[in-house]
């Protein structure tokens, strides 16, 4: 008789089952625990100044009914530029001329700002002390609250070191920060006072050198035994490490004297400068000319910002060694050899921008940064991506090509980097740690 095996019994659905029950149970013992892990917690209103919860809603209600809407801001160097409009290179915006008083929460203190053309001398970030600061513009005879757009927590944004310490400046424009809702969106500067952030520098020097402008190749300058490259590398090591002394945290646009570096892409002067977070581009150089005659030293600002951190290096520099103004042009401001950099004409044929990309490219948006030309465009995204700009300057010390100016730098170079250090030192109020 053939063997025949013991019929199994089929467990198959009721496993099933079982599975299905164990699943369902655990699954929800996890999503209860997720839940109650990431379950925000209840809306709690927002306090200022260290107020209770009531105090912090009437300081934040007892504003002006009447309004002023900003649509645009931007940092400029240690200073905060803000636009009725999107900004336009082209235009002069609503707010320009206009006075903004910064009232203090917190304190109760005033301080009253006029926007002038110029985007360093608009709301100052270095004057006010820590605080929580609502802004009024005087507008059409009346004090008007300013308020933005749309809805506002900005990144923030750090001003220089100052005995070791920082500003930390926030925009703020959330009609829903008190319960209830605000009227609409109005805009607030939260300033604290805190540890400077390792990752954030303060001054970027840029020695000039060989340089690859558009594609083409334009090599620095060499006469009387000096050459550019290598004397504007010395004199920026130089000036990083006075600097230094000072508390700064500086970054070089290049550690090599021959390094060829271009502005624009990956690999440009711009992208590791706007990645170093500083407030402050100095450019290092010397002039050259076929008339050996012209001499002395040029100091150029953008057309976007004032002469006034220009005119004090210069007047240091002419006072405490022997270096001259530049005897070239006929210059019109009251300091000689400071002059804004000539205007270029753009790819769309406007004549607005900086001719000088150093000054051009650094100050973001508000300078025409990455707008000029199709290769300067390769910046574009990353001008567009950052609500801030450095305030730069191109310093000329010399013309290689004459003789006199040559045997200054010689016998000076030491004396007029130190001169120059504590003069912008002086000019930014930062005193020697």
């Amino acid at each position: 008789m053939a063997y025949v095996p013991p019929k199994k019994q089929n467990h198959t659905k009721q496993l099933v089952i079982i599975a299905l029950v164990l699943l369902i149970a655990a699954g929800a013992t996890w999503g209860y625990q997720i839940w109650h892990t990431k379950q925000p917690d209840a809306w709690q209103p927002m306090t200022i100044c260290g107020f209770s919860e009531e105090k912090t809603k009437e300081r934040l209600q007892g504003i002006t009914t009447e309004t002023y809407t900003i649509r645009d801001y931007q940092f400029y160097g240690e200073s905060l530029n803000v636009f009725a409009n999107p900004y336009a290179l082209e235009n002069t915006d609503d707010i320009k001329r206009k006075s903004i008083t910064m009232h203090n929460l917190c304190t109760d203190e005033k301080i009253t700002y006029t926007m002038e053309e110029s985007a360093d001398r608009q709301i100052d970030l270095v004057e006010p002390q820590p605080g929580f600061y609502a802004l009024t513009v005087h507008d059409e005879q009346k004090e008007k609250q300013l308020v933005y757009e749309g809805t506002l927590h900005s990144e923030p944004f750090y001003t220089l070191r100052r005995n070791g310490r920082v500003k930390r400046v926030t925009l703020i424009a959330d009609r829903e920060i008190v319960e209830p809702a605000l009227t609409s969106n109005p805009l607030f500067l939260q300033i604290d006072d805190a540890p400077a952030p390792e990752e954030i520098a303060d001054v970027f020097i840029d020695p000039y050198g060989d340089r690859m402008i558009n594609g083409v190749l334009q090599p620095s300058g060499s006469a009387n035994g000096l050459q550019e490259t290598k004397e504007m590398q010395e004199a920026a090591e130089q000036l990083k490490k006075e600097l230094e002394g000072y508390g700064l945290r500086v970054v070089l646009a290049k550690d090599e004297a021959d390094a060829v570096l271009g502005y624009y892409g990956e690999n440009g002067i711009m992208k590791k400068a706007y990645d170093s977070h500083a407030k402050y581009y100095i450019e290092l150089g010397m002039n050259a000319s076929s008339e050996i005659r012209y001499s002395g030293a040029e100091i150029y600002y953008s057309n976007y910002s004032s002469a006034t951190l220009a005119n004090t290096l210069m007047y240091h520099l002419k006072r405490e060694t022997s270096i001259t103004p530049s005897n070239m042009y006929q210059w019109e401001e009251h300091s000689e050899g400071v002059s804004s950099a000539r205007l270029a004409t753009g790819k769309e044929g406007t004549y607005l921008y900086d001719a000088m990309p150093s000054l051009r490219e650094s100050g973001g948006r508000i300078s025409g940064a990455a707008r000029i030309s199709t290769d300067a465009q390769e910046n574009d995204e990353m001008i567009q991506t950052r609500n801030s700009g450095m305030q730069a300057l191109s310093v000329n010390f010399i013309y290689l090509t004459n003789q006199g100016d040559a045997q200054i730098w010689k016998q000076e170079k030491t004396k007029i980097i130190e001169v120059l250090a504590t003069a912008f030192v002086e000019a930014i109020h930062v005193k020697e740690s």
